[in-house]
């Protein structure tokens, strides 16, 4: 089994029962549970390690909200600084155009800032119109959406060989959760008399949804990988980019091709933290990119490699969403520790180690086209995940390792890429560009 086979079931079965146009309402159901159905499979089938838990965020007392032009939600994980890197700039350009921005805050991380609390709100959202919500729903589910989903569910399971009992059930409780989330936010953007939202944060999809119906212009700017095998933005049809953004700000012209033409692609070029580190002196070290999905086994093959090549160093730093202790603890697992591997914390900053770094080696993070941009030798595991980066190893800007006999080609063979201006270009102003999106 593998996330590819997952992916090319989810389509076939999209296409059969027409699931990218299907609305329960005026709700399109599939677009909202497409995604959480694929990591739900992928863990079941223990392609993915399920992500830890986050952090509890404690409610805000009182929720500041101001009018602003633009709104902005952030992406849920911060800098060393405390900023968000890939809103920062658009905040800037925003209080240079028309005034402060109205940010939310989000995660534990933004908890005594004083921003408007994301998490605050949704919940009250969800609380103040859940039986409005839940009237809309009874009022407009049907029999056939019910045997339409049971279909999606069965196909799964046989096609997959997995147990989807947590879904089996017409999922109205999704539908009431989506459904009261959107009418708050709908009045929220209305009474802020914002015209554009800037969502890092764009999983957040009855936001999404509340803005765009509220006449907001809606622009996701990039903050990671994108494939044609995303499960959120990856859509052929038109129809399913209800929640998609109205606009995508990507780094370079290579991003975005796997979104439906109904979303305008915008380049802005690599991000200032990126361009921060270029030209800086490379050390005859291994960076191993760690992954939540792939945990173990990547840490399995960073402590192989430090066994096996004792004069190279080998640098292990865990995604932040992966906790230090249970690294420690599964790296223990496997035997004695080389003296040559070292763990890092998981927020300290990558770019800095990427930059100083001869070898980088990961799965699919947006770590391996930040190596490729700053010039690191490249080298992609062949484990589950990593045709999210195939276009890497096809165009030779990086070695796929899927055997042990690989590891010595990638060491004494890979080169540093001469193509990366596609996956990042050179960086432009960013505020003409929020001036033409709250311009009505």
């Amino acid at each position: 089994m593998s996330l590819e086979k997952i992916w090319s079931a989810l389509l076939a079965v999209e296409e059969a029962e027409q699931l990218p146009s299907w609305q329960v309402g005026d709700v399109y159901l599939w677009q909202v549970i497409r995604e959480r159905l694929y990591t739900h499979i992928a863990e079941q089938l223990g392609l993915f390690q399920p992500v830890p838990a986050k952090a509890e965020v404690p409610a805000q007392r009182e929720v500041p909200i101001q009018e602003s032009a633009v709104a902005v939600l952030p992406f849920v994980r911060r800098d060393v600084s405390g900023q968000d890197p890939f809103s920062a700039g658009i905040i800037r350009a925003a209080e240079a155009v028309s005034g402060p921005a109205l940010v939310f805050g989000i995660g534990s991380e933004d908890a005594g800032s004083g921003l408007p609390k994301f998490e605050t709100l949704d919940a009250l959202f969800k609380q103040r119109s859940r039986l409005r919500a839940k009237a809309k729903v009874l009022l407009t589910q049907r029999k056939h959406h019910a045997e339409t989903w049971a279909r999606v569910i069965e196909f799964l399971e046989q096609e997959l060989s997995v147990d989807l009992a947590k879904y089996r059930a017409f999922p109205r409780w999704l539908l009431v959760d989506f459904i009261s989330r959107e009418i708050g936010w709908y009045s929220l953007f209305r009474t802020a008399k914002a015209k554009a939202l800037f969502a890092v944060n764009a999983w957040q999809l009855p936001t999404i949804a509340a803005a765009k119906r509220a006449g907001l212009r809606v622009i996701e700017p990039q903050h990671g990988v994108i494939s044609s095998m995303h499960p959120r933005l990856a859509w052929t049809d038109a129809v399913a980019g209800a929640y998609l953004p109205d606009e995508f700000w990507q780094w370079g012209s290579y991003w975005g091709e796997a979104l439906p033409p109904s979303v305008k692609r915008v380049t802005i070029g690599a991000p200032s933290f990126l361009t921060a580190q270029k030209g800086v002196a490379k050390k005859r070290q291994l960076l191993v990119i760690g992954q939540p999905q792939q945990s173990k086994n990547i840490i399995q093959f960073a402590r192989f490699i430090a066994a096996s090549v004792k004069n190279l160093e080998v640098i292990f730093k865990p995604h932040p969403q992966e906790k230090l202790d249970e690294i420690n603890s599964v790296l223990d697992s496997f035997g004695e520790r080389p003296n040559n591997i070292s763990i890092v914390d998981p927020h300290a900053e990558t770019l800095p180690m990427i930059a100083e770094s001869e070898f980088v080696v990961g799965v699919y993070s947006t770590a391996l086209f930040e190596a490729v941009a700053l010039g690191s030798k490249v080298g992609v595991l062949k484990l589950d995940g990593w045709k999210h980066v195939h276009t890497l190893v096809i165009d030779g800007d990086a070695t796929l390792i899927a055997q042990v006999s690989d590891i010595g080609k990638y060491l004494t063979t890979a080169k540093p890429s001469l193509t990366s201006k596609r996956f990042y270009a050179d960086p432009i102003d960013l505020e003409p560009l929020v001036s033409e999106a709250t311009n009505d």
